[in-house]
């Protein structure tokens, strides 16, 4: 696999990617624009940072997933986000995200000497998902779309899916009590202060200050993801290409009921040109996940799950999907 690290703009401040492909290739090959998750930060798709300062493990998801799309005949392209890496400004809100794309598929259609321009596609993670769909809005030349681990549900049942359980796991005993503070104090904090973060986002607040047992935090808010007209269950409608539905049966960040939401979404707004695939054994990023339910939990709080090997069914299906489609 070869990379060339390409600096684009996007909003006035300079961001900074990378093309990788095959040593070897003949021609012109199709390309796939990797978009971020919340849990990506740089262009090889690692989280660089947590709200309570914990250690994040790297995953290198983005980088995983080139290196099994170049070993296939695939290109993709990936960059920092804004604020991280090399790229410039502070990360942005869901419409800087949206931009920060549109610019980055810039970049892909622009490698003329490398890239076939009537074969790319475009793949989003988690919340990458709301961010492809919000660009299919206004840009409809990718030929295919990836959803990854979407969102289907509103944000705050999503928030609530995500640190609910850390609340309610602490409050069962006092022994859980000390280990989630210990391991996940920040699920915890988030869980008791939920109402509250709500309620501050939606009167427009794009910060709120937190408290527990002397500590606090500051916590940003994005009032648009509240906001009923931005829900990721409106914005499916945009997707109007072939469309792979991929996500982890074990997926503890969101549910894997959503993508059958979504599955239902794309056919009522006469999309039937979409295939669907739950991966078992896995979690939202596709790693392996443990048998049993309190460890996946555990681990899903303590960050452990991270250190956890991907499942090669994963890349397996995206390689089988883009040979086919593009």
């Amino acid at each position: 696999m070869k990379e060339e690290i390409i600096p684009f703009e996007s909003d006035g401040l300079r961001l900074v990617g990378v093309l990788r492909y095959p040593d070897e290739r003949e021609g012109k090959i199709p390309g796939v624009l990797l978009v971020h998750g919340s849990l990506e930060d740089d262009r090889d798709g690692n989280g660089l940072g947590h709200p309570d300062g914990r250690m994040v493990y790297k995953t290198n998801f983005f980088l995983e997933i080139s290196r099994h799309l170049c070993s296939a005949g695939f290109a993709t392209f990936s960059w920092d986000r804004r604020g991280f890496g090399e790229s410039e400004g502070l990360r942005g809100d869901t419409l800087s995200a949206v931009q920060d794309a549109k610019a980055a598929l810039d970049v892909l259609y622009s490698e003329e000497n490398t890239i076939n321009p009537d074969r790319i596609a475009v793949a989003g993670q988690s919340a990458g998902v709301f961010t492809i769909c919000l660009l299919a809005e206004d840009d409809d030349r990718a030929r295919a779309y990836i959803l990854q681990g979407g969102l289907y549900s509103d944000y705050s049942d999503m928030m609530a899916f995500n640190y609910l359980r850390v609340k309610e796991y602490a409050e069962k005993s006092l022994e859980n009590l000390l280990w989630v503070e210990k391991n996940d104090l920040w699920g915890l904090v988030v869980g008791i202060h939920l109402p509250l973060l709500e309620k501050s986002a939606k009167e427009g607040e794009v910060e709120c200050d937190i408290t527990y047992k002397g500590r606090s935090w500051k916590v940003q808010l994005d009032p648009l993801s509240y906001k009923q007209e931005y829900a990721p269950s409106k914005q499916f409608k945009y997707i109007q290409k072939p469309a792979l539905l991929v996500h982890g049966a074990c997926d503890l960040n969101v549910p894997v009921e959503d993508v059958y939401m979504i599955e239902k979404e794309l056919s009522a707004n006469g999309n039937n040109d979409f295939e669907l695939v739950v991966i078992p054994g896995v979690d939202h990023s596709f790693q392996e996940v443990a048998e049993d339910e309190e460890t996946r939990l555990r681990e899903r709080m303590s960050l452990e799950s991270f250190k956890r090997p991907y499942k090669l069914e994963f890349f397996n299906v995206l390689i089988e999907y883009l040979e086919r489609r593009l």
